[in-house]
């Protein structure tokens, strides 16, 4: 990771917006379309090292708040900007789940396609239900397991081996079928990693390119996202890509996270700037039709759970639909997924239709309690 910032300085890239150091974070009355309480809330944050990277907040498409915190790079001394990348974790469902949908409404792919089907030209040892469907993948009953399923040696060292392995795209559906599964599909809300990123290497056999290509072409170019972005190969320079640190109390030291494997390119990049962007489209068809964006946030859990409500990518708040998972204690609508993997963290809610949408991405690992930050967020602009 640290070539990639030292790129950044071989070829002379400014940084024109962030923060360096807690001394030189701007005046509060520079900021002035900020609401001052949400400012002050991010700046008390990032003394604490509770958060460092970037944060949009927009009313009805209007930015009401956008900053940007703190090292993206600590060995270089890069700091954040509107520019700069992060791991956007499980937020990166909600795009999978949307590219999916975009390859039916294609003709490519149908929701009750069967899995066995769709992987028909792949090779595996192990076993999948013949009655798992793209449905069920995608709204997390397809029991199917999650990390906790794999074996003792590959969780060793926070799952460090198991995310180093150079997986093929045969080679993951080889180990994921070998996997125990949880439950008969249908029959259960279980949140699966590995669902998804089965759909992901779905969506990529559908449109013959892969998946970091099929973002780029079908999500990230149409709607505007210039800093979305996937990749596939671990040799490939990610342009302005954040690091990402843990803190260790033992030695009072950040700790930079390890090289993660990008070869199956189920991770995506991004910022908080575009990731508010995309949460708007949940609510203007055109880029997905009317239907698709109602599929995405609609409670397909409504059968087979009382605790969760659950779309496609999404967690699902209504007058009809509440859940254990992203709970804000207000009355609004609201969608959201946040994330957290090897040191990122991700949020991104879209209330009422756009009435407020808030994205934000940390650099800080387990410093940055997501949830209680959002929680923070609407106790200030809501309750």
């Amino acid at each position: 990771m640290k070539k990639l910032f030292l790129l950044f300085l071989v070829f002379g890239i400014t940084i024109i917006i962030g923060c360096q150091s807690k001394e030189n974070l701007p005046p509060e009355s520079k900021i002035s379309t900020a609401d001052q309480r949400i400012d002050s809330l991010f700046r008390s944050r990032y003394a604490q090292d509770l958060f460092q990277g970037g944060v949009v907040i927009t009313q009805h498409g209007k930015t009401i708040y956008e900053n940007y915190l703190g090292q993206a790079d600590r060995s270089w001394g890069i700091p954040f900007d509107e520019e700069v990348k992060l791991d956007i974790a499980s937020v990166n469902k909600s795009m999978i789940a949307a590219l999916s949908l975009k390859a039916v409404e294609e003709g490519l792919l149908k929701l009750d396609d069967k899995l066995v089907d769709l992987l028909s030209d792949f090779s595996y040892k192990g076993h999948f239900h013949p009655e798992i469907t793209l449905h069920h993948l995608l709204s997390h009953s397809s029991g199917l397991a999650d990390y906790d399923g794999v074996s003792e040696e590959l969780r060793q060292d926070s799952f460090l081996k198991f995310k180093r392995s150079r997986f093929t795209n045969e080679g993951y559906v080889d180990f994921i079928s070998q996997i125990e599964p949880i439950n008969e599909p249908g029959k259960q809300f279980y949140y699966s990693n590995f669902a998804y990123h089965l759909v992901a290497i779905i969506i990529a056999e559908a449109y013959s390119k892969p998946f970091a290509q099929v973002l780029e072409e079908k999500l990230a170019i149409p709607l505007g996202l210039k800093n979305t972005v996937s990749e596939g190969f671990n040799e490939t320079v990610i342009p302005k890509l954040a690091q990402a640190y843990t803190y260790q109390e033992a030695t009072n030291q950040w700790m930079e996270t390890p090289f993660i494997d990008l070869s199956l390119s189920r991770r995506i990049f991004s910022t908080a700037s575009d990731l508010n962007r995309w949460a708007q489209v949940m609510d203007n068809p055109g880029w997905l039709t009317e239907n698709s964006l109602k599929l995405m946030k609609q409670n397909h859990q409504a059968r087979i759970s009382k605790s969760i409500s659950y779309g496609y990518g999404w967690v699902i708040f209504d007058e009809e639909n509440k859940s254990e998972m992203g709970d804000l204690g207000i009355e609004k609508p609201y969608i959201i997924h946040g994330g957290s993997t090897d040191g990122y963290k991700s949020m991104l809610i879209n209330i009422n239709s756009g009435e407020y949408v808030i994205s934000f991405l940390s650099n800080v690992g387990d410093k940055t309690n997501e949830m209680q930050l959002a929680q923070k967020i609407i106790e200030i602009l809501i309750k």
